[in-house]
């Protein structure tokens, strides 16, 4: 009997520190200061859609928290589009892609940075469904990123020049 009560705290313990590490994100991602995309991404779901397909890929790493990611403790992970570039038209309008910057705190200390991109070529879709497209490939990028755990800060200057425009191309997927 003493020693199950001994396993059972030990695993209670184990669960307590697992749940210290889940990662909190917000159920939005929201645009970088100061850029507003593409009109059309106004009527997509993107920006909630991102959030939805990281804790599925995450599966238990990332959960979803209404409260401000400034007021939570442990770690929190806040995303921002970028840049992307979307218009309806299928493969007659473009390419479609966006970058988006994931940042991982832990009790409010930058310890990490990734900016992903991707993009898609795809007839007959329109531009929602590209992003979403996209979303679900920026999530498990992130994810993966996320279950490396090679935390590095690359961007120290959170305002640092974007060099993609929206009428350059995309440089090719590092």
């Amino acid at each position: 009997m003493r020693h199950a009560l001994l396993g059972l705290g030990l695993a209670i313990v184990s669960f307590q520190a697992l749940a210290d590490d889940i990662i909190r994100i917000s159920p939005q991602i929201e645009l970088r200061a100061g850029y507003k995309g593409y009109p059309e991404f106004e009527e997509c779901a993107w920006m909630t859609e991102y959030p939805a397909h990281l804790v599925e890929y995450a599966k238990g790493q990332v959960e979803l928290t209404d409260a401000s990611l400034d007021t939570v403790p442990g770690r929190t992970l806040r995303v921002r589009i970028m840049h992307m570039r979307t218009a309806d038209g299928g493969g007659f309008s473009g390419p479609k892609w966006a970058m988006i910057r994931a940042e991982l705190y832990e009790d409010g200390k930058l310890i990490g940075q990734y900016q992903p991109y991707r993009r898609t070529m795809t007839m007959f879709r329109d531009g929602c469904s590209s992003l979403s497209k996209i979303s679900d490939a920026l999530a498990a990028d992130t994810a993966a990123w996320l279950r490396r755990g090679n935390f590095k800060i690359e961007y120290p200057d959170d305002q640092a020049t974007i060099e993609i425009g929206p009428e350059e191309d995309v440089p090719p997927i590092q």
